[in-house]
């Protein structure tokens, strides 16, 4: 869902002490702060395709491949959230992972 380029970048500006955090700069720190309302809100987005598959009790037009990618890489997302202590990346990327693989359990049980 997100390529993480950015966030490595940021990591790599504060190691080398380019830029501070939190940022004296208002505007950037409610910018963090909207970033942890997306982190919750972001994962709503697959809640249609989830009551799809449950509510039809059909997952034929579903690639599994594709969604345990998903799943995978929304996993490690999570895990990389976790070792840099990033709550918008964990908690996004938990709730994504989540999701992904329930919607492989209804691929695996409705097809």
């Amino acid at each position: 869902m997100n390529s993480g380029l950015h966030h490595l970048h940021t990591r790599k500006r504060v190691y080398k002490n380019l830029e501070t955090y939190p940022s004296p700069l208002k505007m950037r720190r409610m910018f963090d702060y909207v970033m942890y309302a997306v982190a919750l809100v972001a994962p709503f987005a697959l809640f249609p395709q989830v009551l799809q598959v449950f509510e039809y009790k059909n997952a034929s037009s579903l690639s599994l491949l594709t969604w345990v990618l998903l799943g995978a890489g929304s996993f490690l997302w999570c895990m990389y959230g976790l070792m840099h202590h990033d709550r918008p990346i964990f908690i996004t990327n938990l709730f994504l992972s989540i999701l992904d693989f329930i919607i492989v359990f209804g691929i695996f049980l409705y097809r």
